[in-house]
């Protein structure tokens, strides 16, 4: 495990190993998408889920970009039903950006990136949201696969009962945290039918 407080990304990526954590504070030099775009060029690529409570449509043209170059082979987003109330401009844009297919709402303020490939599967935990951070944040990068795994699974559900796209609806999202959360409703039901 390596700890460090640091201004930079690149030592930070170069100590990424198999089956190893790091953890650390910025001093708000970079942000998320830094720390991302770091991991994939470490991993030459992969796919990218992404659990934010606010997003940057400078961050957002920048995770673009970065699917034009193929370092991400596919973008998911999830964030909480607010954002569409609080930022609706750029909701309308990131919809236009990756699709309304690959979008969800919860009711989350947690941070956290999922990024994979065939010989990879690495989580993100930070105080960064997908936009500029110029204060100090914390991170962590966890390459265990039961980790990954973990935190899949509430993208998948959230997915799996949740409308395509941004959904303001704070019942609505909600309901499906109640459902995740609460074994005791049946896991499998569509957002349509709650």
């Amino acid at each position: 495990m390596g700890i460090f407080k640091t201004c930079e990304v690149q030592p930070v990526v170069d100590l990424i190993d198999k089956n190893d954590r790091i953890i650390g504070l910025t001093m708000g030099k970079f942000s998320l998408i830094d720390l991302v775009h770091g991991v994939l060029q470490k991993i030459h690529g992969g796919h990218v889920i992404c659990a934010t409570w606010s997003a940057g449509i400078k961050d957002a043209n920048q995770v673009k970009w970065m699917m034009g170059t193929n370092l991400i082979q596919s973008f998911t987003l999830l964030t909480d039903h607010s954002y569409k109330t609080r930022q609706n401009k750029y909701a309308m844009s990131i919809e236009e950006l990756f699709g309304v297919e690959n979008i969800r709402t919860s009711e989350i303020h947690a941070k956290f990136t999922l990024i994979h490939n065939g010989d990879w599967k690495i989580t993100i935990l930070s105080s960064m949201n997908l936009n500029a951070n110029s204060t100090c944040e914390t991170f962590e990068i966890d390459t265990d696969s039961e980790v990954f795994e973990f935190y899949m699974d509430f993208v998948n559900h959230t997915f799996g009962t949740m409308p395509e796209g941004f959904t303001a609806d704070s019942g609505l999202a909600g309901k499906s945290m109640e459902m995740f959360f609460n074994k005791t409703i049946k896991q499998t039901r569509l957002w349509t039918e709650l």
